[in-house]
């Protein structure tokens, strides 16, 4: 049975570090002892540590929106994950859309960043999913496939377990809509089948899938009501705490069926 889960990223939103602290306490005293699901917020850099000071003593992990692919040296504006280490962060987002697309990061870039990831025992959260909308199934399952194999080059199984995979399609992040549950659940089958295919049916079984763009209250138990779906990657739709938790525990009632 693998464990439901959520995540909220902030993206470059909330930049005040009173802001910041403001809602991590409340998003704390909303679902900070959840304990069924599991949960990570990724804020903005600047305001990393004043969050985690308030995320340590409850079950909300603490994640950063990105790393740089070596631990230190001559990577000027890049963001150590020595550095998410010593705040006690356990998940690093990589991958995501806006990293691929407005900062050119490469599947081979992405690759170096999950593996320095699982080398500190931090859980990576890759981002993957197509750019633009098409029903294609088969052109679908290939482009995953692709980007599957760049992304978790010589990365063993047991190790790719680990990795949490957030479909995230282009043309649904940011918008006013989300993908459709019947779409979200076909690719995170398709998914599943590449999983499979690149490494073995335990592995596939095993590994976390969550969907994220435009993920909202009223989306989400339709979208998470499929095995194959393990939880939810929050934007904008989690910036109201009432909101985020409810969220949490849409997918809660589900996932206990």
């Amino acid at each position: 049975m693998r464990k439901p889960i959520v995540g909220i990223s902030l993206k470059l939103y909330q930049n005040q570090i009173d802001d910041a602290r403001n809602f991590a306490h409340a998003i704390v005293e909303e679902v900070g002892d959840e304990k069924k699901v599991e949960q990570f917020m990724c804020p903005g850099m600047g305001v990393l540590y004043p969050v985690a000071m308030i995320l340590k003593d409850s079950e909300i992990g603490l994640g950063s929106q990105n790393i740089a692919p070596v631990p230190n040296g001559a990577y000027t504006g890049e963001f150590s994950i020595e550095s998410l280490k010593e705040m006690k962060g356990g998940y690093a987002e990589i991958g995501h859309i806006e990293r691929r697309t407005l900062f050119n990061e490469t599947d081979d870039m992405i690759n170096q960043k999950v593996r320095l990831a699982l080398d500190y025992e931090v859980t990576p959260v890759l981002c993957i999913g197509e750019v633009t909308k098409t029903e294609n199934y088969q052109e679908i399952k290939a482009l995953m496939k692709k980007q599957l194999f760049l992304d978790l080059f010589q990365i063993e199984g047991k190790k790719a377990e680990k990795i949490i995979l957030a479909y995230e399609p282009a043309w649904a992040v940011g918008k006013t809509c989300a993908a459709s549950a019947v779409h979200v659940q076909q690719v995170h089958g398709l998914i599943r089948e590449c999983i499979k295919e690149l490494y073995d049916i335990q592995t596939s079984e095993n590994i976390r899938i969550i969907y994220g763009g435009s993920v909202s209250q009223e989306n989400t138990k339709l979208i998470v009501s499929d095995e194959n779906v393990d939880g939810v990657f929050v934007g904008r739709f989690g910036h109201n705490p009432k909101q985020y938790a409810s969220i949490v525990e849409t997918v809660k009632k589900v996932k206990e069926g």
